[in-house]
């Protein structure tokens, strides 16, 4: 379970968007090895609960998922594609957050943070959008990317391109000042995925922020 401590603990944004890359490589490894992701780490049922008194955690709602990787500020559950090398993975991250004038200087940081979380030497974006958002009522930016993953595993020794899109939002903790939150799902490998933007939704439109008055209650189970 994420049990995020103070902020020393949490990570800087790039690096968690690297994470992404990571965990897609696991399921991938995991596949090739002639195991699935379930047989390493255990099943999930849909909507299963990770909350903490930050966040409201949930795996996604369809079957088929695993968790993949897990710390004190990140989660990852992972699903392996219809082929090998196709793999979705939802993750959840905390990360330190500087003190911003406005809503365009954060915007502005998110947009250089996911630019440095995705190196030119390793992908080629195809398309990128990054876009501020209040329709939670604390501030938070939307980006959307298809992009061309160049340095994929295609096996244990082999590389090749890989279609990556991901969809994410991240958003300041409205009661923690100072911290940030990503809620993201891409899908890597494969054919393009007529669903991927409604299930994105599904999944981000379930991470939310703790309120203050339920984190103050107790510790969730």
């Amino acid at each position: 379970m994420m049990k995020p401590g103070n902020h020393k603990d949490v990570t800087i944004l790039h690096q968690s968007i690297r994470l992404l890359v990571f965990a897609a490589a696991f399921v991938f490894f995991a596949c090739y090895q002639g195991a699935s992701a379930a047989d390493i780490h255990p099943a999930l049922t849909p909507n299963q609960d990770f909350s903490n008194p930050l966040l409201q955690v949930h795996a996604p709602a369809s079957e088929g998922w695993s968790g993949s990787e897990r710390s004190t500020d990140h989660i990852a559950f992972g699903k392996r594609g219809s082929s090998s090398s196709e793999s979705f993975i939802a993750q959840v991250n905390l990360f330190r957050l500087p003190t911003f004038a406005d809503s365009a200087a954060f915007t502005e940081y998110i947009r250089e943070q996911v630019i440095k979380g995705a190196p030119t030497d390793r992908f080629e974006t195809l398309e990128s959008n990054v876009q501020y958002t209040a329709e939670r009522g604390y501030p938070c930016v939307s980006y959307h990317a298809v992009s061309n993953d160049e340095k994929a595993r295609n096996s244990l020794f082999f590389r090749k391109t890989l279609r990556f899109e991901m969809y994410a939002l991240y958003c300041q903790h409205p009661s923690k000042p100072g911290l940030g939150f990503m809620a993201a799902y891409s899908h890597r490998g494969g054919d393009i995925d007529a669903t991927l933007a409604k299930e994105a939704a599904d999944f981000i439109d379930s991470i939310q922020a703790t309120p203050q008055s339920a984190a103050l209650g107790g510790e969730n189970p």
